[in-house]
């Protein structure tokens, strides 16, 4: 039955059809489609962010970090400017814990009992290690977010090195942003080598010998107080025998992030030439920290190696004793021009909640904008990680033509430390090494154990 009803409505309408299409006026003939003139533009569909939805507002989140003295005071005034500043009302919460090694150690302790801060500061290889216990945020998707990320233009203003740095291979991604670099530079006594007969520093590391050797019979005509005359003082540290290999050409670790490697050609070679220093009295380890700072301000020492970071302590230190004219270099090298060690600990946010997550990207992009980089650089020593930054720094460059000609190093090639979990271990069984190869331990087999070691820790500590 209620076919049969549906069928007559159809076939009433079928008749209804011409006689309404007779009283219906003509349309005019419409024109094909065609596509808008070049120059109107067309509506474009808003990006969306892939945390749509996540709505950061009056967030209170926690940064720990390692800055003391007036750097903690530079830090905190920068946190006050964002929480005072930010449209979203979100209010940081900044901690200092002491050294790198402190905060790594809270770190470290905080992942088993669930007491982590929403961000803190982290070298590559300590946010490899927070990543195989996954605490830690892949910034990625916040690095390319359409809205809340950065622009192809924005991210061509980062210098490569910088940006390179932050990637893990253990996890192939982002875990770290970075809003300052450093490296490892040679500071040098210039009125002393021109006493000794140079016009300039050394470009061989045989060239540094000679000099180093040289000085030990000839001491600083301007030498302040009493202490040992030295070609080079030292600190055993992982970064300088880094520094030392790159400079020969070779790694710490091989491309792939698979294996260490220190124990070749050029590992061996550094360490036969310190220990051959060494022996020769030409140069020996500081017995304090920081000791070959004041050694080299009393002009007792011709040479340093150091972090560019030290830069304005150098200089309170020359300053405070022997007041003589000196500079940085890179370092001495086989290599056709110099090869760098450039680091620097970024900065990376662990695993919480949408919102805490968002609001502290916020705040790591805000500390990565040019005019807070400029500030930090400028009052730090360290290294801008944008082109835009160091745009801004063209007066302060003029008034510190070290830091300005130590700035340029930047762009030589470098070399990379080891950006994977476990890396911590490795750097102490390397400084253990040091001590066994200059206190006359035979450089291949303390070599190769070392190595065997780090290989041991980068195999238990993988993902």
């Amino acid at each position: 039955m209620k076919l049969r009803k549906i069928f007559g409505l159809l076939v009433a309408a079928a008749m209804l059809l011409p006689l309404i299409a007779a009283c219906t006026p003509t349309a005019a003939p419409t024109a094909e489609p065609t596509e808008p003139p070049a120059d109107v533009p067309t509506q474009e569909t808003a990006p969306v962010s892939a945390f749509e939805g996540v709505d950061p507002s009056g967030q209170t989140v926690v940064y720990w970090h390692q800055n003391t003295g007036s750097r903690a005071e530079l830090m905190t005034s920068l946190v006050e400017d964002f929480n005072s500043t930010n449209e979203w009302g979100i209010t940081v919460v900044e901690e200092s814990q002491g050294s790198y090694n402190d905060l790594y150690t809270k770190i470290i302790a905080g992942i088993p009992a669930k007491q982590l801060p929403d961000m803190s500061v982290a070298y590559q290889n300590q946010a490899a290690t927070y990543a195989v216990q996954g605490v830690l945020v892949e910034l990625d998707p916040y690095v390319n977010d359409p809205v809340w990320g950065y622009a192809e233009e924005e991210l061509a203003d980062f210098f490569p090195i910088a940006l390179a740095a932050d990637y893990l291979p253990q996890f192939k991604g982002r875990y770290g942003w970075p809003p300052y670099k450093s490296m490892e530079v040679m500071y040098y006594n210039e009125e002393w080598l021109k006493e000794l007969g140079y016009d300039g520093p050394p470009e061989s590391w045989d060239e540094f010998a000679e000099m180093s050797c040289k000085a030990i019979e000839q001491p600083f005509s301007k030498q302040a107080g009493e202490g040992a005359v030295l070609g080079y003082e030292y600190s055993v540290d992982a970064s300088r025998f880094a520094s030392f290999i790159f400079s020969r050409g070779g790694n710490v670790i091989n491309e792939d992030a698979t294996s260490y490697i220190f124990n070749d050609a050029a590992g061996a070679e550094a360490l036969t030439f310190l220990r051959g220093l060494v022996e020769k009295g030409c140069a020996a380890q500081t017995t304090e920290q920081y000791g070959d700072q004041t050694d080299f301000g009393a002009g007792r020492v011709l040479f340093t190696i150091s972090s560019i970071s030290g830069l304005s302590y150098y200089g309170q230190a020359v300053s405070e004793g022997a007041n003589f004219t000196w500079s940085v270099n890179p370092l001495p090298h086989t290599t056709a021009e110099p090869r760098m060690n450039i680091y620097g600990a970024s900065q990376s946010i662990y695993t919480s909640t949408p919102e805490k997550q968002l609001a502290s990207w916020f705040f790591l992009k805000w500390m990565s904008e040019p005019e807070q980089q400029a500030k930090w650089a400028s009052s730090t020593g360290y290294f801008p990680t944008r082109a835009s930054a160091a745009e801004m720094m063209k007066e302060y460059m003029g008034e510190n033509p070290t830091y300005a000609k130590a700035f340029q190093f930047l762009f030589y090639d470098s070399g990379v430390e080891s950006p994977v979990a476990g890396y911590d271990e490795c750097r102490a069984e390397i400084s253990n090494m040091l001590n066994a190869v200059l206190g006359g331990a035979e450089v291949e087999s303390e070599l190769n154990k070392a190595v065997e070691a780090c290989n041991q820790y980068l195999e238990e500590a993988a993902p």
